[in-house]
C-alpha cells in the first residue's frame, strides 16, 4: 500500500514538474531585432516626405539639404581661413526614426567642421523609419555634410 502511495506521488511530481517546464518555455520573452540593415524595401525618408511617393529619395535630399543649410553654424575660425570640405557622417536610424548613432566616416579635413557636422546630424528631426517585411527596422546610412564657406558668408 505504501509503495502505491509513493508511486502515485512520484508520478504526480514528475507530471507537475514536466508541466511547469513546458509552461515556462511558452513565456520566453521575444528578442528585439537589433540587426542594422544597409538596404531595405522602404528606406528611411526625411521629415515631410512621403515614403510611398516615387520621389521620396529626391524629397529627402531636398528637405535634408534645407535643414542642414539652416542648422549649420559655420565655425568662425574655419570661415576666416576659408576652410571647407565634406564630412561623411555615418548614422543609424532607429525604428522610431531617430538618429541612434552618428560618427564621422570620412573627415572633412577640419576638426571644427567635423564637430559641426556631428552636431547638426544629431539634432535632426525624426525621420520616417525604414521598413522591411512590414516592420520598422534599424537602417545604416551615410549623410554627406558639405561645407562651402562662400555659401555661408553673410555680407
Amino acid at each position: 500500500m505504501i509503495s502505491r502511495i509513493f508511486l502515485l506521488f512520484g508520478s504526480l511530481f514528475v507530471f507537475v514538474s514536466g508541466t511547469a517546464q513546458e509552461e515556462s518555455s511558452l513565456v520566453t520573452p521575444l528578442k528585439e531585432d537589433t540587426t542594422v540593415h544597409t538596404w531595405v524595401a522602404q528606406m528611411p525618408v526625411f521629415d515631410g516626405c512621403d515614403p510611398m511617393d516615387a520621389n521620396a529619395y529626391t524629397c529627402t535630399l531636398k528637405e535634408m539639404t534645407k535643414y542642414l543649410f539652416s542648422a549649420i553654424r559655420y565655425p568662425q575660425e574655419s570661415m576666416a581661413r576659408n576652410q571647407g570640405g565634406i564630412a561623411q557622417v555615418g548614422v543609424v536610424i532607429d525604428k522610431q526614426g531617430r538618429i541612434k548613432t552618428a560618427r564621422i566616416e570620412e573627415s572633412s579635413g577640419v576638426a571644427e567642421l567635423d564637430a559641426e557636422a556631428l552636431r547638426v546630424i544629431k539634432a535632426m528631426p525624426k525621420w520616417k523609419p525604414g521598413v522591411d517585411n512590414g516592420q520598422a527596422v534599424l537602417v545604416a546610412m551615410t549623410i554627406p555634410v558639405n561645407f562651402r564657406p562662400e555659401a555661408y558668408r553673410r555680407e
